[in-house]
């Protein structure tokens, strides 16, 4: 009667051991990772440039007319802002309507709508300018055009004098 009980144990050891109820058998397993990276493109935009009439300006003084204009972006926070004329000679010009001479202008540049202008030099680039907006719901610079009293005086029948002024900007 005893031989019951110790082959009732080696029975039941068996059927845990088919069933899996033994102890615990080690998988393999191995592990990686991913650097998640958030990045947005640069993205630079400028709108509202309009073009600028000079009319009658006043005897003995500078003929002046300005312009406001929105630059806005993302993914940067300076940027560099280059004015010339069109063409391969950056030089600030406008052309006469009869051939004669051109006259020279100066631009200025505010990096603000209403803020003090500086003078910037034809082709060359206005380095470290801040970024002021992502979006142009509101012009936040300006160019100012002057044209001095010595360019066009004793000019107004050469008139009318066009140019056109090519505005670059890049991100820095």
């Amino acid at each position: 009667m005893n031989s019951v009980a110790p082959r009732l144990l080696i029975s039941a050891a068996a059927i845990s051991l088919t069933l899996g109820l033994a102890a615990p058998v080690f998988s393999a397993t191995d592990m990686a990772s991913s650097d998640i990276t958030l990045q947005f493109s640069e993205n630079i935009i400028i709108t509202n440039v309009d073009p600028v009439t000079i009319a009658d300006p006043v005897t003995g003084s500078n003929a002046m007319g300005s312009d406001t204009f929105c630059i806005a972006g993302t993914g940067f926070s300076t940027f560099n802002i280059t004015f010339a004329n069109t063409g391969t000679d950056p030089t600030f010009r406008l052309m006469s309507s009869n051939g004669t001479g051109a006259i020279i202008y100066e631009v200025l540049f505010a990096d603000t709508a209403t803020g003090p202008a500086n003078p910037v030099f034809a082709g060359i680039p206005v380095n470290g300018q801040p970024l002021q907006a992502s979006d142009c719901s509101n012009d936040d610079a300006r160019f100012d055009i002057e044209i001095p009293f010595s360019e066009w005086n004793d000019r107004e029948d050469d008139g009318p004098f066009t140019g056109t002024m090519m505005i670059t900007v890049e991100s820095e």
